[in-house]
C-alpha cells in the first residue's frame, strides 16, 4: 500500500475511535456491509468518493485529512541504499528505473505493459531487486518496496549520477515543452489569442528575511504533499482516459547577497558589458 493512502487509513481510523465509532456503525451510516468497510481499512482500494463520504460522516475536510496524515507516523522500513545497492544501481540505472516504479506503487504487470517488457525480463528485474533486499514478495503475490516514505540515495557516486540525470533530464522535458507550447500556433485560443496550454516556467529573484521564505517553503511542500496524495487517490477512483498527467518542477534556494551564483541569473539573457 502507498505510504500516504496508509497515513490516510490511519487518520481515519484514529477519528473514528476518537468519535467512539466502530466499522457496524459507519457500514450503516454509508449503507454498506460490515466487511466493505474493512476492505477499506485494509489492503484494498479506497476509492475517492468512499473517502469523500467518510470524511462527511466523521466532518472532515480534505485540508483537515492532509495535517491530521502529515503528522502520522507510520512503521518505517530502511531508509538509505546500502553501499551494495548502491554499487549495482550507479551501475544499472535501469534497475533504479524499475525499482523507483514498483516503489511508486506500480505493480510488475503495469510496468511491463508500458515499457513493452518481456516475462524474462521482469523476472530478472524482480529476482535481483529481492536479492538486493529492495523488494519483497507479500503472501499475495504482491510485489512491494521495502522502503518506506522517499529512498535516502546517500551522498556518494549514486547520489550524484541519479540527481544530475534527474536534473539535465527534467530541465530538457520544460525546455522541449514549453517551446513547443509557446511556438506552436496550434497552441494558441484563436479568438483571445491566449495559449491553451497549461505549460508554464516562471524564475523569480526575490529579497527576504530567512524567516519569511522558511515559512514560504514549508507551505509549499504541504501543497505538493496533499495533490500527491489526491493524487494516489484519483489514480485509483477514475480510468486512464479522464486523468492527465501533471508535471512539477519544484526547485527553489536560498543564498547571500554575496553568492557567486546569482550572477549566473543575471547573465542569462546575456552577459551586459564594455562594448
Amino acid at each position: 500500500m502507498d505510504i500516504q493512502i496508509q497515513k490516510i487509513k490511519s487518520v481515519l481510523k484514529e477519528q473514528l475511535k476518537k468519535r467512539k465509532m466502530t466499522y457496524e456503525d459507519l457500514a450503516q451510516e454509508m449503507d454498506v456491509s460490515v466487511p466493505t468497510i474493512k476492505r477499506w481499512m485494509g489492503d484494498h482500494d479506497l476509492g475517492l468518493n468512499d473517502l469523500f463520504r467518510i470524511c462527511e460522516i466523521l466532518d472532515l475536510n480534505l485540508s483537515d485529512l492532509h495535517a491530521l496524515s502529515a503528522s502520522t507516523k507510520v512503521a518505517q522500513g530502511p531508509a538509505r541504499l546500502s553501499d551494495e545497492q548502491q554499487k549495482f544501481l550507479v551501475k544499472n540505472m535501469n534497475y533504479l528505473a524499475f525499482f523507483l516504479q514498483i516503489h511508486d506503487g506500480k505493480t510488475p504487470q503495469q510496468i511491463a505493459e508500458k515499457y513493452k517488457l518481456n516475462k524474462l525480463s521482469v523476472d530478472k528485474y524482480l529476482v535481483k531487486l529481492e536479492n538486493l533486499g529492495m523488494i519483497k514478495v507479500t503472501g499475495k503475490l504482491r510485489v512491494k518496496s521495502t522502503f518506506d516514505g522517499s529512498v535516502n540515495f546517500g551522498n556518494g557516486i549514486l547520489s550524484k549520477t541519479y540527481y544530475k540525470r534527474w536534473i539535465d533530464g527534467t530541465g530538457d522535458f520544460f525546455t522541449n515543452i514549453i517551446t513547443d507550447a509557446l511556438n506552436k500556433e496550434a497552441s494558441i485560443d484563436e479568438k483571445t489569442r491566449d495559449h491553451k496550454s497549461f505549460a508554464t516556467y516562471s524564475s523569480q529573484s526575490i529579497k527576504l528575511t530567512k524567516e519569511s521564505y522558511l515559512k514560504w517553503a514549508t507551505e509549499a511542500t504541504a501543497a505538493i504533499t496533499q495533490l500527491h496524495a489526491i493524487s494516489k487517490i484519483e489514480e485509483k477512483a477514475y480510468g486512464e482516459d479522464e486523468l492527465m498527467t501533471a508535471v512539477i518542477l519544484n526547485a527553489h534556494t536560498l543564498l547571500p547577497q554575496s553568492s557567486k551564483f546569482l550572477n549566473d541569473l543575471d547573465d542569462i539573457a546575456g552577459k551586459i558589458e564594455n562594448l
